[in-house]
């Protein structure tokens, strides 16, 4: 009897674990999951002196497949790079397709009024503008 409430309870703990795993990949890879995932769209993201940038890896996807949306303070970037139609008998594919989602947390020092996004050669960039009055101020000292 306490052998099969054990198993019942390894049985159990499994799918709840494989959840969390889904959870994770699906945050860390841009909401593709490990089973069935659609594709990933790495991004990188760097702050210059007046901007953050951001740049997405997007092959294949056109224009009209780009969503991008800025809402209290999160940047959503969501790409979707549609299936092929191919004549005869696909053999082997290992290209991903589908939509992919992308919320990036921005600071406070961002302007979203000077955000512009621009798609070409594959990659998706966006750059947005640093609030000039959040910027550190230097203070100039005279001699008295």
């Amino acid at each position: 009897m306490k052998t099969t409430q054990s198993h019942n309870r390894i049985q159990n703990i499994f799918p709840a674990a494989l959840a969390e795993v889904d959870s994770f990949v699906d945050q860390f890879l841009g909401n593709a999951t490990a089973r069935g995932a659609a594709w990933r769209a790495p991004a990188a993201i760097w702050e210059g002196k007046d901007q953050l940038h951001v740049e997405v890896d997007a092959p294949g996807v056109k224009l009209e497949d780009v969503d991008i949306t800025f809402d209290k303070g999160r940047l959503s970037l969501t790409l979707e790079r549609k299936t092929p139609e191919h004549e005869g008998t696909l053999w082997h594919n290992e290209r991903g397709y589908g939509k992919v989602t992308r919320t990036l947390a921005l600071p406070d020092t961002v302007d979203p009024d000077t955000i512009e996004a621009t798609l070409s050669e594959g990659v998706l960039r966006v750059s947005i503008g640093k609030r000039p009055e959040l910027q550190p101020k230097r203070i100039e000292v005279k001699s008295a």
